[in-house]
């Protein structure tokens, strides 16, 4: 079965970038981002490890985390240079 698009309406790979994943021996998905999460990550809550008894799931919530790492880096690179483009006065 296809969609209108000629894609595999259960084709995830593209919720998967950057994660590496696999199906352990008692049917979990799990998956681990890459590159390694930094200490301050996951203070921040990036979790070092995701697990779901679906791969829909598990595609979901690599899509939140890596989400949430965006927004963590923003937040990391915005804080130490602050906005720019702004004229002082």
């Amino acid at each position: 079965m296809t969609s209108i698009f000629g894609v595999s309406p259960h084709d995830l790979r593209g919720a998967f970038r950057r994660f590496y994943v696999w199906h352990d021996q008692l049917g979990v998905w799990r998956a681990r981002p890459l590159p390694k999460l930094t200490a301050d990550e996951i203070a921040y809550g990036v979790k070092p490890q995701l697990e779901a008894d679906t791969l829909l799931e598990l595609a979901y919530a690599c899509a939140w985390q890596r989400c949430r790492r965006k927004v963590f880096r923003y937040l990391q690179e915005y804080a130490v240079e602050g906005p720019s483009g702004h004229a002082g006065s």
